[in-house]
């Protein structure tokens, strides 16, 4: 998918954010939020970029209560995110989230890998410079203050944030680059589900 930007470069700027990133890391982030936005778009119907990411979120909110029957796909395409992900500055990267390549034991239903190579995930890194981000948020957001306490806890992406947020996103304003940069590592933290996951990485 083509990458188009919906706001200048220098415009992933906040205060909070700038306490955070500098201005080379924060052109990194720009490149994530674009690329998030151009996910988004497409698969919505306005192009409105707030009441965009208002529908998305709505759509994977549905799709979680039907058991994932609904039409979007839970997570983005994990091929085509780990190419982007993984082709964004290694510091930026490391703030935001932690690569994983094994695992002793992957089982599903019907299959059962043991010590797989490099079988790969992401979550969010809970001691990182995105984390903090979110806890000075929270400072004077009780959504991002529920936020980071349950990261903290759990040392990743928890399933609580998973539904709080999904339930809640409407009390967002995704025109504030705070929420949007937020929606962006939300929606790109998101994996596929382990059979999804294993079916993958025997045809690869």
């Amino acid at each position: 998918i083509q990458v188009m930007a919906c706001f200048g470069q220098n415009e992933v700027n906040s205060k909070q954010i700038e306490k955070h990133f500098n201005a080379k890391e924060r052109k990194e982030l720009a490149k994530i939020v674009a690329y998030v936005d151009s996910l988004v778009l497409s698969k919505t119907e306005s192009k409105e970029i707030n009441k965009s990411y208002h529908q998305y979120l709505d759509m994977l909110y549905e799709n979680a209560t039907n058991g994932d029957n609904g039409d979007l796909e839970w997570a983005f395409d994990q091929k085509m995110k780990y190419e982007f992900l993984f082709r964004i500055d290694t510091v930026v990267f490391n703030k935001i989230w932690f690569k994983l390549t094994t695992s002793s034991i992957i089982k599903t239903k019907d299959t059962t890998l043991y010590n797989p190579e490099n079988f790969i995930s992401i979550d969010l890194n809970y001691k990182g410079e995105f984390a903090r981000l979110v806890h000075d948020l929270g400072k004077n957001n009780r959504y991002y203050r529920s936020f980071y306490d349950a990261i903290e806890i759990s040392g990743a992406l928890p399933p609580s944030i998973v539904g709080g947020f999904l339930y809640n996103h409407k009390d967002f304003d995704f025109d504030n680059i705070d929420n949007r940069l937020w929606a962006a590592v939300f929606l790109l933290t998101l994996e596929e589900s382990v059979e999804k996951k294993v079916e993958r990485y025997l045809n690869e």
